[in-house]
């Protein structure tokens, strides 16, 4: 139930009468004279325009509608339309190319349609980065990859899939037959789970006995209920919902709350909606102290060897478990599907405040950092290494074998400067796009870039020349012209897919490599990761014990640190470190200040340590 479903455009159909007066209404004729001249009353009840503004909103979707066809079918028309609508001022010429896009039929889809004609932008500018542009190429790609075609697709899940697929076949006289081949269920596609149970499965795969599944729970409100929950599954599903549009947020609530119901099950014996405040307390004491039992590696959902935890919680992670819990349940007491929220007696695990919270001793001190980024540094070595001499200093084997190491020691250089040299976010870095990118005016040092951060929110940061340079050199590794502007590719791409399914299907059952897909999350850390380790292990470059660790334990993030550290370092205005960084709060970035200061302490005392007075 996490999907927003509204991803279709509205199925109007316009009549010769709606062009004629959307031709009326560009020539700046009033409404009160449109609605006299081109329409009867009866008309205008029939299409919900009774009032001049409910007559300007669909003239207004008409003239929206018919730019994108036009832009679609002529991208050049694209700057001449969209000014024209900026600012009101319609030649005659470009009325006429509106009207010669009203000619292709808005009622029915062709294949030819391209997919912005009936799905909404944000919907099409998905599928455009995939490469999809038509109705007839999207049908082709469901056709191609069958059951489960949206999953390397980023930001279309389930739920916008169903849409689709029903929609296309909704319309198949037009478009053709649409056949998605279902794979066949299994009875291990769900598990109910009983107290006791050692089999431990995620949330979507549990089902609850009748005993257990909370519509006789002790907690449930008798009252009126404001959310269709029949019993405690569906109201967990009904509170994630309200994070469809914030991915990491809902995926972090149903982490906590699906350990818990398990907890409820298999160990309490209790349905979720049953828990009183001494269970409360018991799971508080339980996190503190995982079984075995319960941990495992980190596994794909599917997997049998999946368990709920990766290791022992430490006491912050604690206390977020327990507040995520108690959030939950205030919600279910404020829908009425509990009586009262029994979390709301648990205090939460004491947790002793670090002056460094954000952990930023991961940063990379400066000497470190210049190592591996200065001009003929570590990774400028590797980068300019022949590919033979990297293949064998490594050890590749298989498939890697196949892909030129210096490209990828590239790649790595790009990401790392990336985020090194803007303090931006690995999620920013992965979603990261071309088009975004572009020169300073009257600043040849920095370029300007565009990233969504935290919260939905955009905010600029700015990328120095080497970074530029690194970049550029990547695309030309992918076979691209950096100095196109306007594509929407992103900055950072795989160089080579992995041998799964969805790298199958990404590029087409083959071995061409597609650069206009960029990297997942997890994609870009383990190329981070993995590349360090390497360089960490590597006896020919000058790095100390020390130094060595430091890489192996190095993460994306901690380049972002680096950034913070070293800005503050060179006396960088706190409020424009806070901006670049996109901290909500100055007291967030103020820890790099008192880090620096650590680092001074520790520098000096060396230089001071063992001289008497």
């Amino acid at each position: 139930m996490a999907q927003n479903f509204d991803i279709l455009l509205s199925t109007q159909h316009y009549t010769r009468a709606d062009f004629t007066a959307l031709r009326a209404w560009l020539n700046k004729l009033t409404l009160n004279q449109i609605s006299s001249l081109y329409y009867t009353e009866d008309d205008l009840e029939a299409l919900g325009c009774q009032t001049e503004s409910q007559l300007q909103v669909r003239l207004e979707e008409l003239r929206d509608r018919l730019i994108q066809r036009a832009t679609d079918n002529n991208p050049h028309l694209a700057d001449l339309l969209r000014n024209a609508r900026r600012g009101g001022t319609w030649s005659s010429k470009l009325v006429d190319y509106l009207v010669h896009a009203a000619d292709q039929q808005l009622g029915q889809p062709k294949k030819a349609d391209p997919i912005s004609a009936w799905f909404r932008p944000r919907v099409a500018n998905v599928f455009r980065i995939e490469g999809v542009k038509t109705l007839s190429e999207l049908m082709d790609l469901i056709h191609v990859r069958g059951f489960g075609w949206w999953k390397p697709i980023r930001r279309i899940g389930a739920g916008k899939a169903a849409v689709i697929e029903s929609w296309l076949g909704k319309h198949h006289i037009a478009l053709g037959q649409l056949s998605v081949a279902e794979p066949e269920k299994t009875s291990e596609s769900c598990v109910v789970i009983h107290p006791g149970d050692t089999t431990l499965v995620p949330i979507e795969r549990i089902l609850l006995p009748d005993a257990l599944d909370g519509r006789q729970g002790l907690n449930r409100n008798r009252l009126f209920c404001l959310i269709s929950a029949r019993h405690d599954r569906d109201a967990i599903d009904a509170y994630l919902y309200k994070f469809r549009d914030q991915e990491k947020t809902r995926r972090a609530y149903q982490k906590e709350i699906e350990r818990f119901l398990l907890w409820c099950i298999t160990v309490r014996g209790i349905p979720m909606s049953s828990a009183l405040h001494e269970d409360c307390e018991t799971y508080k004491d339980f996190i503190k102290t995982i079984p075995d039992s319960w941990i495992g590696p980190k596994k794909t959902r599917l997997k049998e060897s999946w368990r709920p935890f990766a290791g022992q919680l430490a006491a912050s992670s604690q206390r977020y478990a327990i507040q995520a819990i108690r959030f939950f349940f205030n919600w279910l007491v404020d829908v009425r599907y509990l009586a009262g929220n029994p979390w709301a007696t648990v205090a939460d695990p004491r947790v002793s405040s670090k002056i460094l919270s954000l952990d930023i001793d991961k940063a990379l001190p400066n000497t470190l950092w210049e190592k591996l980024i200065h001009q003929g540094g570590i990774l400028d070595q590797l980068c300019a290494s022949a590919d033979e001499i990297l293949q064998k200093r490594y050890r590749m084997r298989g498939a890697s074998a196949k892909l030129s190491m210096s490209a990828q020691f590239r790649l790595v250089r790009a990401a790392l400067l990336l985020i090194g040299d803007t303090g931006i976010r690995r999620e920013e870095a992965a979603y990261a796009t071309r088009d975004k990118l572009k020169p300073i005016a009257g600043s040849p040092d920095l370029w300007e870039l565009d990233v969504l951060g935290k919260r939905n929110k955009w905010r600029t940061v700015f990328p120095s020349m080497r970074v530029i340079h690194a970049l550029e050199a990547h695309w030309q590794d992918r076979g691209q012209d950096f100095s196109f502007g306007l594509a929407e590719r992103p900055l950072l791409s795989p160089l080579m897919s992995l041998q799964t399914k969805s790298g199958l299907a990404k590029r087409g059952q083959s071995d061409q490599i597609l650069p206009e897909h960029g990297f997942s999350v997890d994609g870009l850390y383990q190329l981070v990761k993995t590349a360090l380790r390497r360089i960490a292990d590597d006896d020919g470059f000058d790095l100390d014990n020390w130094e060595r660790e430091h890489l192996k334990k190095a993460a994306p993030h901690a380049f972002r640190h680096t950034f913070g550290t070293q800005a503050v370092a060179r006396e960088v205005p706190l409020d424009v470190v806070q901006k670049v960084l996109g901290h909500a709060s100055l007291q967030t970035t103020t820890i790099y200040v008192q880090a620096e200061k650590k680092r001074s302490i520790d520098e000096l005392g060396k230089l001071f340590r063992g001289q008497q007075r």
